[in-house]
């Protein structure tokens, strides 16, 4: 479904599905729920495209995210993908993210801060 919706988006806004977009999409389908990091992102690519730089990666993520496909966070030193564009909190242990949607707790947040609520990480023990 995500998939679906990325390339009709880039092809709608002008952008070529070029091999290595498309890569780039099959494997944010495929490791999007876990959160993944650039590094982990790359690394799966390299298998079909082992010449792709980390520069193309990013600036590709960055078209997503300017088209409001995906959302860009830090964890733990790294930069991590994440697909549900919707606002939400992560949950954060033992390794791992999961999302986690409560509208009462997000329209709490926004009246407190008077702000727009896209992503909150939550570290949990």
């Amino acid at each position: 479904m995500w998939r679906e919706k990325a390339l009709q988006r880039l092809k709608g806004s002008g952008y070529k599905l070029t091999p290595q977009r498309l890569k780039l999409i099959e494997v944010l389908e495929e490791l999007g729920p876990s959160h993944p990091s650039l590094t982990e992102v790359l690394a799966k690519i390299r298998e079909d495209f082992p010449t792709m730089s980390f520069s193309t990666l990013y600036s590709n993520l960055i078209t997503l995210k300017e088209l409001k496909l995906v959302e860009l966070f830090s964890l733990d030193g790294e930069t991590r993908v994440e697909l549900n564009t919707e606002p939400h909190i992560n949950l954060i242990g033992d390794g791992r993210v999961i999302d986690f949607n409560d509208p009462e707790i997000i329209e709490m947040i926004r009246e407190k801060t008077g702000r727009r609520v896209k992503l909150v990480n939550v570290w949990v023990e």
